[in-house]
């Protein structure tokens, strides 16, 4: 079995000028990773007739498939098209199909046909097209000898239709891919170092199994990947990745394609209870990540940002001897909040934070980054003291994050 090579190609000055991140590049990659298809290449050049004929010409010379996005628009810099029929020696003709295609897409947006929207159904005469649902400019497939290439508008939306529900079936059906295990496992609260000395032994006694260590704010995710049909390296791959979550159990929240808050979200649905959260340092931060996954009406009743001293006391009936004697910042001062914001809401579980975000606010026996967060599950309680960094927007996360694994461990008795 051939072992095939890709090449992705973006086409874009403002990628180049660092004004538009290049995440199309990296959708492409992970979907041509899932089929056994590896991307060796990626090239990013500027919208210039030489640079797109001189990456299409190094294309061909080492990958198999090229998949190319971007400068297939109506405006004068999209000249992609143009430098194809140059590239595969062939001419531009009109496509009736994707002609009624534009002007339906457009009628129905309410909007007029103009001669640029015309000049969208002007494809190469040796192209196969491939169908763009939601714009106007379809995407092609060419092939020189046994080279794939695809070229696609850079509307990430558009590319992404395209790549899933017409590219990898092309690619597969012309193709012969070795099949492809790949696994996922989502940690947080241990940093990689730490999480790498936890695995080093097993990842030692299994050099050949690919483990990939991918570091976020929130934690750390581990990607496994075998392409192979034997049966015993399928059995060994199986046995690590047990192996592995044995060992980091703890600090695994997921083994799917999800976050912290939607896991969480998964299980106050599966056993039926509500939530409220308090906030003060991360500033709404945990309200906006838990109301993000639909369905969170459900559990969530209700938040409340109590920034000030008096807020804290008003809403959630934080004592004023409290914080004179212990301050805002403070393991007190945060328990009596996850108790004041569960007792408000009548809710089963609850959420506190309090901390210095930074960069100011800090006392000698306070520093940025010290922050206190409390959890509540009925009459069981957690409370834990942080240390975060200096800046102010990490911490928040980093806060946002701590909270949510703190209620995840207590309803799963997890220590």
């Amino acid at each position: 079995m051939k072992n095939y090579a890709a090449e992705i190609i973006t086409i874009g000055n403002e990628i180049l000028s660092g004004y538009t991140i290049n995440t199309n590049a990296s959708f492409i990659s992970q979907e041509m990773l899932k089929i056994g298809l590896p991307v060796q290449w990626v090239t990013t050049i500027s919208d210039t007739a030489d640079e797109i004929l001189f990456a299409l010409e190094k294309a061909d010379q080492r990958a198999d498939v090229t998949l190319v996005t971007g400068g297939l628009g109506p405006t004068p810099d999209d000249i992609t098209k143009n430098t194809i029929c140059n590239f595969f020696d062939t001419g531009l003709t009109e496509d009736k199909n994707v002609l009624n295609h534009v002007r339906n897409l457009l009628k129905h947006r309410g909007l007029d046909m103009l001669e640029s929207n015309i000049a969208q159904a002007m494809v190469p005469e040796t192209a196969t097209i491939i169908p763009n649902p939601i714009g106007t400019a379809p995407g092609l497939f060419m092939r020189k000898n046994e080279h794939y290439f695809f070229f696609m508008p850079g509307v990430p939306s558009e590319m992404k239709r395209l790549i899933t529900e017409h590219i990898i079936v092309h690619i597969k059906e012309g193709l012969d891919l070795p099949e492809v295990r790949n696994h996922l496992i989502r940690t947080t609260g241990i940093a990689e170092s730490r999480l790498y000395e936890l695995l080093r032994e097993s990842i030692e006694e299994n050099p050949d199994i690919p483990i990939a260590f991918l570091p976020r704010h929130i934690g750390v995710d581990l990607r496994f990947r075998l392409i192979s049909d034997d049966a015993n390296q399928i059995d060994r791959y199986v046995k690590f990745i047990s192996k592995v979550r044995s060992l980091a159990g703890k600090f695994i929240f997921t083994e799917q394609d999800i976050e912290l808050e939607e896991r969480l979200g998964q299980l106050l649905t599966e056993k039926k209870l509500s939530l409220s959260i308090a906030e003060s340092f991360t500033g709404g931060m945990i309200s906006d990540l838990i109301t993000n996954i639909p369905g969170s009406s459900a559990y969530l009743l209700g938040s409340a940002v109590t920034y000030s001293n008096e807020s804290k006391m008003k809403t959630l009936g934080v004592l004023s001897k409290t914080l004179e004697q212990f301050g805002a910042v403070s393991e007190e001062t945060v328990t009596e909040m996850v108790r004041g914001i569960q007792k408000y809401f009548k809710a089963d579980c609850a959420i506190a934070t309090t901390g210095i975000a930074g960069p100011t606010g800090a006392t000698e026996t306070k520093p940025v980054g010290l922050c206190y967060i409390a959890a509540r599950y009925g009459e069981k309680e957690t409370v834990r003291e942080f240390h975060f960094g200096t800046d102010r927007i990490i911490n928040k996360r980093r806060g946002a994050t701590a909270a949510l694994e703190m209620l995840r461990r207590l309803l799963l008795d997890i220590h």
